[in-house]
């Protein structure tokens, strides 16, 4: 008789043809589309770095874009690159978690880097109605409720940014490889302005007095260490969000290595050529501020380069979004399919195969997020997701000490030695979370708690299951025990 291999919902539970293989999304994601995701997983472009200027002089400010990622791109990229192939499945560090510790610290770490993004993607709708409005400054639209003045307008701005929610979850639904071509073009849009705006200045730098501004290395003192560190390490996360799509890459033991290196370099480059013409077009470091390269740009290019920097902006607000929709589905999904959460996030879209109830309550939570005050909130993102760091550090070390039997494909490291470079991301965790301001560390230690006490109770769930189990399983013995004695021809 033959078998029906309709695609349908399927969950763990649910099967393939005849070999009883799970369905998972397809392995659609090359290396160039790779290479688009994982730009806007880690940065997105310039965006958002111009306020670390205003830390203190411009050397130290170079000096620390430089260096930082040596110490926390570079091993935070190795882990991810070697861990993801290892298991070499969805579910990035949740999944090393339970590799290596089991399934409660899988669960806490799998919670604890789905609120770190659920947080991040919910400035990335609000993010881009602001470049939509600002991309009309000077123009005669500039008042307009559905241009220039939307920001002004509360239901237009939430409209626009419910309408780029909707438009991006149909994306991801779709698919993971749409989701890489279109990062792909998103990419070349947003990265466009700045290729201009440096091959129009960069011959007007002056390195040395670029170096030279607020006294140079003599003004160590005056840096705000804290925002600069806490600001250039965010610019540099989400390396390790690179393993939520572990399980749908095309020749993993390749395009993993090549992808993560290349978004290094590619990140690097786009942050520091813009710095460098932005600090020789504004010599005053105090002047800096979120936003500044657009000023930048109407000086290096007039009103056109200005407009140009705000649509890539936009192109920067949904890439970024897009992409972090896409892991952190895969994030739930993985969750879901190994029973730590409800088991109809598993299910997959059919024909297309994507996790849509994952990207659809993700979504859902997004949403609200935009309607609350969540600057509070928005100040926990980078506390949480440097403690993912550091553990998934400590993951790493001991699978790497603990279990070196586990099939590795890629090897990040050859010998013990270089264990304390791959630790180097935990020391920025301490400084990350020592820098905090007290508000921000009883906010952090809130959340940790609340991370604890739903690990806690699965914990006991899962003991009084087990004692139930055990129970009944006692019982049927004894039934089964009575009814042999009362019917045994002895």
């Amino acid at each position: 008789m033959g078998q029906d291999t309709t695609l349908n919902l399927i969950t763990e539970n649910e099967y393939i043809g005849a070999d009883s293989t799970p369905l998972a999304p397809p392995r659609s994601i090359g290396l160039i589309s790779l290479i688009s995701i994982g730009f806007f997983l880690v940065s997105g472009g310039p965006f958002g770095i111009e306020g670390s200027v205003s830390s203190g002089s411009y050397v130290y400010v170079l000096l620390t874009f430089i260096l930082l990622p040596i110490f926390w791109c570079i091993p935070l990229g190795l882990i991810t690159a070697e861990l993801s192939l290892m298991v070499n499945k969805d579910g990035g560090c949740s999944v090393w978690a339970e590799k290596a510790f089991g399934e409660y610290f899988s669960l806490s770490l799998g919670l604890f880097s789905w609120f770190a993004t659920m947080v991040d993607l919910s400035l990335y709708p609000l993010l881009f109605v602001q470049y939509y409005s600002s991309s009309f400054t000077g123009s005669k639209d500039a008042s307009s409720d559905w241009a220039g003045g939307i920001e002004q307008c509360q239901h237009c701005r939430l409209l626009m940014a419910f309408a780029v929610i909707i438009i991006i979850v149909l994306m991801n639904c779709w698919g993971a490889e749409q989701v890489g071509i279109f990062s792909t073009i998103l990419s070349i849009t947003l990265l466009s302005p700045f290729i201009i705006m440096v091959a129009m200045g960069i011959g007007h730098v002056n390195l040395g007095q670029v170096l030279s501004v607020d006294g140079g290395m003599r003004s160590f003192k005056e840096v705000q260490w804290g925002t600069l560190i806490v600001t250039v390490v965010w610019s540099y996360s989400g390396f390790d969000a690179f393993g939520q799509l572990a399980g749908e890459i095309k020749n993993p033991k390749r395009n993993y290595p090549i992808g993560v290196v290349a978004v290094m370099v590619v990140t690097i480059l786009v942050y520091i050529l813009p710095l460098l013409v932005g600090m020789q077009y504004e010599k005053d470091y105090k002047n800096w501020y979120d936003g500044e390269f657009s000023d930048v740009a109407s000086k290096v290019g007039g009103q056109w380069l200005n407009i140009l920097m705000c649509v890539g902006g936009m192109a920067s607000s949904l890439g970024l979004f897009q992409a972090n929709l896409c892991t952190s589905s895969r994030n739930l999904y993985s969750l879901s399919l190994r029973g730590y959460v409800p088991n109809f996030f598993s299910k997959l879209l059919p024909r297309r195969e994507t996790p849509f109830i994952a990207i659809i309550t993700n979504a859902v939570v997004v949403g609200l997020l935009t309607l609350m005050p969540f600057q509070a909130i928005l100040n926990l993102d980078m506390s949480i997701y440097s403690i993912v760091a550091a553990l998934e550090c400590i993951i790493y070390i001991k699978l790497y000490i603990w279990n070196p039997d586990y099939d590795r494909p890629y090897k990040a490291i050859n010998t013990r030695w270089l264990l304390p470079f791959m630790a180097t991301p935990m020391i920025f965790t301490g400084l990350i979370l020592i820098l905090a301001p007290w508000d921000n560390q009883w906010k952090t230690m809130v959340a940790v708690a609340f991370n604890l006490a739903i690990v806690l109770s699965r914990y006991i769930l899962n003991r009084y299951r087990a004692r139930k189990t055990k129970k009944n399983n006692e019982s049927l013995d004894y039934e089964q025990e009575s009814f042999i004695k009362k019917y045994s021809i002895n």
